[in-house]
């Protein structure tokens, strides 16, 4: 998925709403500090969220360096490196190369080091390997490679078995095989498999490792070179980055290469280094200070007073049974706490209570593993350390309570194994909205369902009133295809007075996960899918189904009650999600943005997104084919004229209500299969042939068929049907089916949009539902154009990232072609 206005729009809602909540965008209150402690908001608080992890920012001899550098020198040298360099420079350089033991190169920042790095080491005959959660200014700098073609792949966190198969699966296609990591991961905190990294590196020559160890560096290993070297040489097809910027307590980053030949293609090819400006003098004095400390013993007793402080928290987080998503080795901690809502709630009520946390929420994390994110460094003391653990193991339970959630489901959106005491918690009721004020009732069939209760909320939203789910529930269920089998369940919150206040329908099925991608790219995943049918697919539980559109979701906006039946809808489509273990929850489709309704579903864990546009016919006031063209705007009246009113007479329409025969459905069956394989702006699973069988079991149906007429066509044989949904004053068309032979010559499509509009007037109704997709040829007919949202939640992001690779090596393919 590429990244849309509504993922950014995503974004900016949440980082919006944690700056409205005073967690987010903080300005310190100190005129002066020089501990862990801040003022912020008027309160003395202590400091949890600084990477200076060993506790130098505050280090005499690194200020004094600093103080005497810019004395020396001035506050700024502003050249490019590639012309002069200031002479601290040379000094810092023969430093690290100590600190190192292998040749280096010094950038202003890791971001720049790796736009220095990628392009001039990772050739175009290059494949690349992506790990799931590397940092984001590696995956940025990887995105200009993409543009020269060169191939990448995304695996998931750590798998070092993907890793692997990748390996074995592109070794004799490309140069290289680069795979990219973190040292150590700067939001759960966790580390790379090193060692294994190194051993496949050992077994394949084509694999080169590139490594950014930024939460690494100083923390770990000999002179402090960080994780990824602790106890370990150099890898001699490994390439690593690292930060200056957080435990060494400066600023810039260090490249560190196996040889001399790559360090010097960098320094003299890579961009950032031509032109960029460098390190400025107190910077630089400040950090040749400090890499004097790392050349002195003096290191491993800062380390060891820092260690020991990680050691104790992990202790602590034990104590007082958080739930930790890791233990790190290194200095970053995450607790997790599931969605958007509680760990706004948990940083408030930490910084309330004098402490201040780092809020981690998508797009770092997952939209359902929000948490909170602390960092250790050696000025912490070990009470300060409890003290915080022990305040948040308090906060939690009276958060929770608030937002309605339990341990339980933190443990589930983690998929961490629960503790027993959370185990036998799990069917104490959180929800706040389970009151006496609203109850739930789940149905599995329609037939389950009041009919009349049902019409009265969804008839006229699309074809799921009660009669159209007998027709979905009889043709999705017991087929040949698993793609083709769906689960149903209905929902429906009501009030005391047993008023539905939200109510709607789920269905559980495989879709494709290219379904709204371009064309182009799913033809490029049609392709592979030609080995494995279910590549890149997804079982998804979603309000609606793939073959209804409309606002499934029905919500009475008039109760006072709408957004705590709403959360109790969301809790129960959770709950299907993890019966049927699905990946993704969809809630769908929304005509316009509600900004209230949106709120809530951020919070608690969705994720909006652009549908297509859908098309309506909502004037059918006119009166005749003239009244008809009168209506239309003056360019569509051109086309009318041009394209309809031209071939109308070619034709004979009929409408079919009654079973026509087997040998008819099998042609008809045929034609919408060929607009399947021509068009695959929504990409979706063949529908059962029952399917065209079972509408007539329900008078709502019927089809309308257009033939040409003798010396047009051949043999009065269809060349486009329509099967469509006939609601109390609505027409929707579903499914369409054309024979392209004679689509240039006669415009077949244009001719049965038409005359779907003139059926529809004939039978009285107020409005045509075209759809989605061919929003262009709709407008044609009179159509306006609303636009769809929906809302997902993914429990796991890492199909869509996959297939977010796959688009852009397909573009990028498509544009060198």
């Amino acid at each position: 998925m590429g990244k849309s206005a509504s993922f950014y729009e995503t974004i900016d809602q949440i980082i919006t709403h944690g700056v409205q909540k005073d967690i987010l965008h903080l300005y310190n209150e100190d005129h002066s500090f020089s501990g862990n402690y801040l003022q912020l908001r008027g309160k003395r608080v202590v400091n949890f969220g600084s990477c200076s992890y060993l506790g130098l920012e505050f280090d005499e001899r690194l200020k004094q360096s600093a103080k005497d550098a810019i004395d020396r020198y001035g506050t700024q040298f502003s050249e490019s490196r590639a012309y002069v360099s200031l002479k601290l420079y040379q000094d810092l350089e023969e430093a690290f190369l100590q600190i190192f033991g292998q040749p280096i190169v010094i950038v202003p920042t890791t971001t720049l080091g790796h736009l220095s790095n990628l392009p001039v080491l990772v050739q175009d005959e290059d494949a690349i390997i992506l790990d799931h959660q590397v940092h984001n200014s590696v995956q940025s700098a990887v995105t200009p490679l993409k543009a020269r073609g060169v191939y990448t792949e995304l695996v998931r966190h750590n798998r070092m078995d993907q890793v692997e198969d990748k390996i074995k699966e592109l070794r004799s296609k490309h140069r290289k095989i680069w795979y990219m990591a973190d040292g150590v991961y700067s939001m759960f905190g966790d580390n790379c498999p090193v060692d294994d990294l190194y051993a496949l590196m050992d077994k394949y020559p084509e694999l080169h490792a590139y490594v950014d160890d930024a939460h690494g560096m100083s923390v770990h290993g000999q002179h402090g070179r960080g994780w990824v070297l602790n106890n370990r040489p150099m890898h001699p097809k490994m390439i690593m980055a690292t930060s200056l910027a957080k435990a060494f307590a400066t600023g810039g980053a260090v490249m560190v290469y196996p040889d001399a030949e790559q360090m010097q293609k960098v320094r003299n090819c890579g961009a950032p280094l031509l032109s960029s400006g460098p390190l400025q003098p107190a910077t630089l004095g400040a950090a040749l200070a400090s890499a004097r400390i790392h050349l002195t013993p003096e290191i491993y007793d800062l380390q060891a007073d820092l260690h020991e402080r990680i050691r104790f928290t992990n202790l602590m987080l034990r104590k007082y049974k958080l739930p930790a998503v890791s233990t790190p080795i290194g200095a970053v901690f995450f607790v997790g706490v599931s969605l958007p809502k509680l760990a706004y709630n948990m940083v408030g009520r930490l910084l309330d209570a004098g402490f201040y946390v780092n809020l981690g929420v998508f797009p770092v994390v997952p939209m359902k593993q929000a948490g909170v994110r602390f960092t250790i460094t050696r000025l912490h003391t070990f009470a300060q350390i409890e003290d915080m653990i022990a305040t948040m193991a308090a906060e939690l339970p009276k958060a929770m309570k608030e937002e309605g959630m339990t341990l339980a489901d933190i443990y589930k959106a983690f998929k961490m194994p629960m503790p027993e005491e959370v185990e036998l918690d799990r069917s104490v009721n959180t929800v706040l909205a389970q009151s006496l004020s609203l109850n739930l009732s789940h149905y599995k069939e329609i037939a389950e369902v009041p009919r009349a209760e049902w019409n009265a909320m969804m008839e006229d939203r699309g074809t799921f009133d009660w009669e159209g789910m007998h027709t979905l529930e009889a043709s999705f269920t017991h087929n040949e295809q698993p793609a083709n089998n769906w689960s149903f369940d209905y929902v429906v919150v009501r009030d005391q007075e047993e008023r539905p206040v939200v109510a709607s329908f789920l269905t559980t099925g495989m879709w494709k996960d290219d379904m709204l991608s371009p064309a182009a790219v799913s033809r490029h995943v049609e392709e592979l899918r030609k080995k494995d049918p279910y590549y890149l697919t997804s079982k998804v539980t979603a309000v609606g189904s793939l073959l209804t559109e409309g606002e499934h979701l029905y919500i009475d906006k008039t109760s006072p009650l709408w957004k705590d039946a709403l959360l109790m809808f969301v809790e129960k489509a959770y709950s299907i999600q993890e019966q049927h273990k699905s990946g993704n929850v969809v809630v769908r489709d929304f005509h316009g943005i509600d900004p209230e309704l949106d709120a809530l579903m951020v919070d608690n864990g969705f994720v909006r997104i652009a549908m297509p546009e859908t098309s309506i016919v909502s004037d059918l006031s006119w009166e005749g084919r003239e009244g008809y063209y009168e209506s239309l705007s003056a360019r569509s009246r051109q086309h009318y004229r041009e394209d309809v009113r031209k071939h109308e007479a070619k034709y004979d329409v009929r409408v079919v209500t009654a079973y026509p025969g087997d040998d008819v459905i099998d042609e008809w069956y045929g034609l919408y299969q060929n607009v399947k394989t021509h068009s695959l702006e929504l990409n979706t699973f063949d529908l059962p042939k029952k399917w065209f069988a079972r509408i007539f079991d329900n008078p709502k149906w019927e089809v309308l068929v257009l033939s040409l007429k003798p010396g047009f066509g051949e043999n009065d044989k269809p060349v486009c049907i329509v099967i469509n949904y006939k609601g109390e004053h609505t027409y929707s068309p579903m499914v369409i089916g054309l024979d392209y032979t004679h689509n240039r010559d006669y415009k077949i499509y244009r001719q049965a949009l038409y005359q779907l509009v003139l059926r529809a007037k004939d039978l009285g109704k107020a409005k045509v539902c075209l759809g989605f997709a061919a929003a262009v040829e709709k407008k044609k007919v009179g159509a306006v154009q609303v636009q769809a949202y929906a809302y997902i939640h993914s429990r796991d992001t890492f199909n869509m990232e996959v297939l977010a690779s796959l688009k852009e090596n397909t573009v990028l393919y498509s544009r060198q072609s």
